[in-house]
């Protein structure tokens, strides 16, 4: 009896320090916002004789630049947009740098506007001068909070795109030739867009930990390889279609009723851990319609970078981010799977291991339902 009862002392150190690793890593992300935050978008029309460009904020990303509500009660009235004019005038004025030949353009006029949707739009127009090389740059990048993205989109005369890149505080700026800049025939430009589309998708996977508590909820009940294969097959291919719908805006729901979906989503599946212990039968079903949830959510960031709001330059950024979120998906369950195999092989894993993890699974999943619905 001496040798089991060690290697049942054993057993449960194990998976003491298992839970213990686990309960850390879920609730230190439970302090953060489910979704990477800091998404701008610019677009730039290339006229004959001028350059007009819109760069779009959502509010709280411009507030880390200038306070905007200066009363705290979460909006922007006339008054303080009035206030704060000059500076969100000089803002505008400074936001975009161009250079044609090492030359610098000042702007030959600015503005700004808040649309109903909450979003600043900092609006220039800028003289174009025949030259070699023109050189853009989002001066702002180095002042936004770290891991900021912007989508730039560099449209000609009748609308087709000219050239795509997503910037960040290590690239901050794009490159075009001007000989080549209205030429009919000259393909677009690309400026690594595809690299920076993949690893958004990665990132966003990497950050967004309502999904991976969904996936981690899920995998907790799959006895084999088989069953893991299925769960995560059905919610790729779910939040795949929504996330293409959603993106070309076939299908629009407002992120005040996905996130809380989400949330509500991951209570349910926990919940469901804790009442049906022998393993819940027909669950690639569920699956796949939580699945199709979160792939809305998914899409709330191509769509705050402005993918999808044209007829242009949609598919290259939704199949490049999509395959980033596949790639980081299966990363992830590459490395948590084999450690709850782990953990169920032992007595005390099976045992107490599976309700444990599933309670806090519940209560990260109420608390974000709680903070998306009244708070």
């Amino acid at each position: 009896m001496i040798p089991n009862s060690r290697a049942t002392l054993r057993a449960s150190s194990i998976w003491a320090g298992l839970r213990k690793a686990c309960f850390i890593s879920l609730l230190t992300p439970a302090l953060s916002f489910a979704h990477d935050p800091g998404l701008s978008t610019v677009q730039l029309r290339f006229l004959p004789n001028r350059i007009e460009s819109e760069m779009t904020f959502a509010r709280g990303d411009l507030e880390s630049l200038l306070r905007l509500d200066a009363d705290d009660d979460g909006t922007v009235s006339s008054l303080e947009l009035a206030a704060t004019r000059p500076a969100l005038e000089q803002l505008a004025r400074e936001a975009l740098g161009v250079r044609i030949d090492q030359r610098v353009v000042a702007a030959e006029s600015i503005g700004y506007r808040l649309d109903e949707a909450n979003n600043f739009h900092l609006t220039g127009v800028w003289p174009l001068q025949r030259g070699g090389t023109l050189v853009l740059g989002s001066a702002l990048m180095d002042r936004l909070p770290r891991g900021h993205r912007q989508y730039v989109t560099a449209l000609a005369p009748t609308g087709a795109v000219l050239a795509e890149a997503l910037l960040s505080a290590g690239q901050n700026g794009i490159t075009l030739d001007l000989k080549k800049l209205f030429e009919a025939e000259a393909a677009p430009y690309c400026n690594h867009t595809t690299r920076g589309f993949l690893m958004l998708g990665v990132e966003h996977i990497a950050t967004g930990y309502d999904h991976l508590l969904f996936l981690f909820a899920l995998l907790l009940m799959a006895p084999a390889f088989r069953q893991a294969a299925l769960l995560i097959t059905s919610f790729t291919v779910a939040h795949s279609i929504t996330l293409g719908l959603a993106t070309l805006d076939l299908l629009h729901v407002p992120s005040k009723y996905v996130e809380p979906l989400i949330a509500a989503s991951i209570v349910y599946v926990g919940v469901e851990n804790l009442i049906r212990r022998d393993g819940p039968r027909g669950r690639w079903l569920l699956t796949f319609a939580f699945g199709l949830v979160h792939g809305l959510g998914f899409a709330s960031v191509l769509r705050e970078l402005g993918v999808g709001a044209g007829a242009t330059g949609v598919v290259m950024p939704l199949l490049s981010f999509n395959l980033g979120v596949e790639a980081g998906q299966i990363a992830i369950v590459a490395i948590a799977l084999p450690l709850i195999w782990l953990a169920r092989k032992f007595p005390a894993g099976a045992r107490y291991g599976v309700p444990m993890a599933s309670s806090v699974v519940v209560a990260l999943g109420g608390w974000w339902l709680l903070e998306r619905t009244i708070f």
